[in-house]
């Protein structure tokens, strides 16, 4: 009976080794054992030079230029570079903004080239490749200093302002660079323009004279956007300038909660010093203000500025109960 068993055991092991062997040629038999896929970047780029419809090829542009991710392939790059100088405006565009993901390294050089052959050569192109350099995180001399030249050429306002967004990414290669964004600020009455300026200074300064007395000068400018840009540079570049506190004094009076949040927090950035008259206003926004952030700061301010007066002792006591 044993031995039946174990008969009977041994050839059911051996139906299942059998169907198991049987499936697995099926699922061999079913794998695919045409050519490699291709890269749909080089499906979309063969398209692109190959193809004689327009509309066609203005699809592969677009999906090309819409790929998120790094492109690599030598022959996807070498389109991109030829259809940047394509007849078809749509098409040059849309090529130059996928160059922006181009990673080829050692085509490097080439793409720069060919991205500022066509920034001096075509004014429409120009916010497309300065917004491409950005993203190929392109700051070698060769290009800040023809973006630097167009920067204060240019009477375009839009231009302008791209190429300001270029240079409050990176860090300028040129040494008077601050000097000439005030030269700048002094030369252009927009005020996006305006803003913009003073943004990248308080970036990219490193404390220079000029810049200092731009921004305490433009703190207490009116348009609200452009005073705050100015106190956030304050805040970075002027921490040891005595002309920080010149422009506080004023700014401290603004009705502005912006205006005064930001003011508090360029005196919470400076060192000890103390300010009688700004003193005074803080114990007033203490006293009067019911915004707790500008309490808060307000208070802190005091710490820096203040004095042991019984005046503030007694404000002080009044917000602690």
């Amino acid at each position: 009976m044993w031995k039946r068993l174990t008969f009977i055991i041994l050839g059911f092991a051996f139906l299942l080794a059998s169907e198991g062997t049987v499936f697995a040629k099926k699922r061999r038999g079913r794998s695919y054992s045409g050519p490699a896929p291709t890269h749909p970047v080089i499906l979309w780029s063969r398209a692109l030079d190959e193809s004689k419809d327009l509309e066609q090829r203005k699809v592969m542009a677009f999906k090309l230029s819409h790929y998120t991710q790094p492109i690599f392939q030598t022959a996807v790059v070498n389109t991109l570079m030829n259809c940047a100088k394509d007849p078809e405006v749509q098409i040059k565009v849309l090529c130059i903004k996928a160059l922006g993901n181009a990673r080829s390294a050692s085509q490097a050089d080439k793409i720069r080239e060919v991205l500022l052959s066509q920034y001096n050569a075509e004014p429409m192109l120009k916010n497309t490749v300065v917004r491409t350099l950005v993203n190929r995180k392109d700051e070698t001399p060769a290009v800040q200093s023809v973006l630097l030249d167009a920067l204060m050429k240019t009477e375009d306002t839009d231009e302008i302002l791209a190429l300001l967004s270029y240079f409050e990414e990176f860090d300028s290669t040129s040494g008077d660079f601050a000097e000439k964004l005030v030269e700048l600020y002094d030369k252009r009455s927009n005020v996006k323009v305006r803003r913009s300026i003073v943004k990248v200074l308080g970036a990219r300064a490193k404390g220079q004279d000029k810049v200092i007395e731009l921004l305490a000068k433009c703190a207490q400018e009116r348009d609200t956007p452009l005073a705050l840009n100015c106190l956030a540079g304050l805040q970075t570049q002027a921490k040891k300038d005595a002309r920080a506190w010149v422009a506080i004094q004023k700014t401290i009076q603004s009705d502005d909660p912006d205006v005064l949040l930001a003011t508090l927090d360029v005196i919470n950035a400076l060192p000890d010093n103390k300010q009688p008259s700004i003193s005074r206003r803080l114990l007033e926004l203490i006293d009067e203000v019911e915004d707790p952030d500008i309490q808060e700061r307000s208070v802190l301010a005091l710490g820096i500025c203040g004095d042991q007066s019984e005046e503030t002792v007694g404000v002080l006591q009044k917000v602690f109960k």
